[in-house]
């Protein structure tokens, strides 16, 4: 049933006001900018809960978010080529990050850059010698066992470099493999030093530095109990298991995906080429983006749904524009105000070593790593609404030829 921007606020507010703030959760998916998560961040504030999640993470991630230094490519996307010794841990950047492989497949070609890749066996554009598939073979590595010639050529290293998948905090030894770090810089002193920072993680989402930057995590009075409201704002890759049994579903997006099939309420919001926003990449870089067209029908920027909601609810969010909200933003973390820089982070040493107490005593685990991407032409609800995308997914992908044939069936 269709109805106006009115009576879908009054049935959202009506179901908010009326449920106790640690029933409520909020979820936002990978593609949502600094704006509205700051936005919901606050509402829900307001409304007593401290249930905020990043699509896919059950908790904090494994990382923390007190040293930004713990979740970001502390490298630097450029210097990635200059690079002798690179151990990918749990990603694949071929499909994660092209344009970082880039930089990895220059270092190969014109440098002799030395690839080592414990996860999952995967076809790069560059000659790899595989390690394991499982958190136990780096622990193994740590110790000085497994590929010999990897690992002589690692502790020869004078620029070494660790890349952590970001899919890897879903992990059950998630602990560990984070702990680890600390271990690995411990055993190599050149992998973090004044001049060069090899401990790097790589995010392969529009949103999750933002996100990570202004805390966007369950606070201490998160409850573990299952929502009777849960809040999707872009959160398209939820699935049947993921929604308590009874809740009251509201999705804020675009393209209605998957999430939007499980709401009760659908408010529609504008994608990212639709309306300006922040957004903060795996180096930590602060990028802002422009509309280039307006959003269809009746949807609106995101932001602006949650603060008309905010103000249906009788409190009112302190913002009234972009430039209001962009403020706000500048409160909660300074850098990110600052749009096309990128602020380097700092106590990287301090911020391993409290990884390292946090998880004393984690355990690696002999469970295979599995690839984060399994098909990378239908990866977000922009690419899946393709049909130009569906056809090389069908193309090239088993995947799609899989999807294809049983739709056919």
């Amino acid at each position: 049933m269709t109805v106006g921007w009115e009576e879908a606020f009054s049935r959202v507010s009506e179901v908010l006001a009326s449920t106790p703030g640690n029933q409520i959760k909020a979820v936002v998916g990978p593609l949502v900018e600094a704006e509205s998560m700051i936005a919901l961040k606050d509402l829900f504030n307001r409304l007593g809960s401290s249930n905020l999640f990043f699509e896919g993470d059950s908790g904090v991630p494994s990382h923390g978010v007190d040293f930004r230094s713990n979740y970001l490519l502390n490298t630097g996307i450029a210097n990635l080529e200059h690079a002798d010794a690179v151990l990918l841990i749990g990603t694949n950047p071929r499909t994660e990050a092209p344009l970082i492989n880039a930089r990895l497949r220059k270092g190969y070609v014109h440098r002799g850059l030395n690839l080592g890749l414990i996860g999952s066996p995967v076809k790069l554009t560059a000659e790899y010698a595989h390690l394991g598939d499982s958190s136990q073979a780096l622990a193994d590595f740590i110790k000085g066992s497994g590929n010999a010639a990897f690992t002589k050529l690692w502790k020869d290293a004078k620029r070494p470099v660790v890349i952590v998948g970001s899919d890897v905090t879903s992990r059950p030894d998630a602990d560990f493999i984070f702990a680890a770090l600390n271990d690995l810089a411990k055993a190599h002193p050149k992998l973090v030093s004044e001049d060069w920072n090899g401990i790097s993680v790589l995010h392969r989402t529009a949103a999750r530095a933002a996100a990570l930057d202004m805390g966007f995590v369950p606070g201490v009075n998160a409850s573990a109990q299952a929502p009777t409201v849960l809040y999707l704002l872009g959160a398209d890759d939820v699935r049947a298991k993921d929604i308590p049994k009874g809740a009251f579903v509201i999705y804020q997006g675009h393209h209605g995906d998957v999430g939007a099939h499980f709401a009760d309420v659908i408010l529609p919001g504008a994608a990212y080429t639709e309306k300006s926003g922040t957004y903060v990449n795996t180096e930590g870089r602060v990028q802002l983006t422009r509309p280039v067209v307006s959003p269809p029908g009746n949807a609106r920027e995101d932001w602006k749904i949650v603060r008309a909601l905010s103000e249906v609810l009788g409190f009112p969010l302190p913002y009234e524009s972009l430039r209001d909200v962009r403020e706000r933003l500048g409160q909660v973390a300074p850098h990110l105000a600052d749009a096309d820089s990128r602020e380097k982070p700092m106590y990287t040493s301090l911020g391993l070593a409290a990884l390292a107490a946090a998880h004393k005593g984690a355990k690696p685990s002999s469970a295979p790593f599995v690839p984060a991407i399994k098909d990378y032409y239908l990866s977000d609800p922009i690419s899946r609404a393709s049909q130009t995308m569906a056809k090389c997914s069908t193309t090239f992908t088993k995947s799609g030829k899989d999807t294809a044939q049983a739709a056919s069936a």
